[in-house]
């Protein structure tokens, strides 16, 4: 199949940013040296350092490299002209690059168009006009009645959608869903420890969705050391969750200094922990840091919101907790933690959340769509 994958945006670059945490990006990478493997020609529409086995088309950084000014802007006041370049930067970016995508399916004959993040709904207009064949991989929550989101989704509901959990699909939306495909990681580039050491773990940014505060009051409560691996830009240290909730309890032994990991400190604070930590505040769609987690053994505590149930198996993989029991739920399932087999942590995931079953899941969305054209 010919297929042309939409990436295009500059937050995929490791070049212009490279401390921001871009999830889909590694998902991405997979997805594509994937489906070459597999003997697919894949166009990837995405910024030129973009590393992919496919056949890259780069949109223009030009304007982010050397920061050219918006005329119409010059008046404005710094922090706002630095907020409204970066918009008019990125969106500029993204449609120009959509468009050359379009343009190019036309001309190369591809099969099927593969959008995988949200570039303000450019793909579906463009859609609309070129008549090619595309399905769009959601990555957020659906959004709530009354805001230009949902007002922009009903436009374009007959679309060909794919979840990435079924309780994503929560939503009064009629979205035109097609099928869910859990992402998928390389179990074995996920070290296995069968014997952690005396800490639990927090993965993510400390803001309120992701419920590092409950984490911390857990970790107090059982008596427990707390590392704390996150990423933030800096402007989340000051905001008023952060100095409230957070900053307080640094001082306590037992809990650690938030700071950023990746690569090796990453995997050797996953595989070394006695359990994840995963206290959400939202309807999360899917998760990465559970099955990241898993594959190393490390079983997950977590509230039971958005893709939970469906990740973690409770009692088995680690313990999913009522929301409504809060930080007691918690403390008590961290009582409860050697009760889990890390190996059957690191199996589920292997058997559920791999890169080949993912890859599966999209070429069969592919085929579906090219034998309904071939019908019409």
């Amino acid at each position: 199949m010919k297929i042309g994958f939409l990436l295009p945006t500059v937050f995929a670059s490791k070049t212009l940013f490279p401390d921001r945490i871009f999830a889909p990006g590694p998902l991405a990478v997979d997805t594509v040296n994937r489906l070459v493997k597999r003997g697919h020609e894949v166009w990837i529409f995405s910024t030129p350092d973009f590393q992919t086995d496919g056949i890259l088309v780069p949109g223009d950084i030009e304007p982010f490299e050397k920061k050219l000014a918006y005329d119409k802007l010059k008046h404005a006041k710094d922090e706002e002209r630095r907020i409204r370049y970066d918009e008019i930067w990125k969106r500029s970016f993204e449609i120009s690059l959509v468009a050359e995508a379009y343009k190019l399916a036309k001309k190369e004959h591809f099969d099927v168009m593969h959008s995988y993040h949200d570039f303000l709904f450019t793909p579906h207009f463009i859609e609309e006009v070129a008549q090619i064949p595309t399905i769009y991989t959601l990555h957020d929550p659906l959004p709530p009645e009354e805001s230009f989101e949902y007002h922009q989704f009903e436009k374009f509901a007959s679309h060909q959608y794919v979840s990435i959990s079924n309780s994503q699909r929560r939503s009064t939306l009629p979205l035109n869903f097609v099928t869910t495909i859990y992402h998928g990681i390389w179990t074995e580039n996920f070290p296995f420890e069968k014997a952690p050491l005396d800490y639990v773990l927090f993965m993510g940014r400390p803001v309120p969705e992701k419920g590092l505060d409950f984490a911390i009051q857990a970790a107090i409560l059982s008596n427990n050391k707390l590392e704390i691996g996150t990423h933030f830009p800096g402007a989340e240290k000051d905001t008023q969750y952060y100095k409230k909730n957070i900053e307080p309890y640094l001082g306590n032994s037992l809990i650690s200094e938030p700071g950023i990991v990746e690569s090796d400190a990453k995997l050797r604070l996953y595989s070394q922990a006695k359990a994840l930590l995963f206290p959400i505040q939202w309807e999360e769609p899917f998760g990465m840091v559970m099955i990241e987690a898993m594959a190393c053994g490390t079983p997950v505590i977590a509230f039971k919101r958005g893709s939970v149930a469906e990740v973690v198996k409770d009692g088995v993989t680690g313990f999913v907790v009522d929301p409504d029991r809060g930080v007691e739920g918690l403390v008590e399932a961290i009582k409860r933690i050697d009760q889990i087999d890390r190996t059957v942590c690191r199996k589920h995931v292997a058997e559920n959340f791999s890169v080949e079953k993912m890859v599966d899941g999209y070429e069969k969305v592919y085929q579906k769509i090219l034998s309904e054209k071939s019908v019409s």
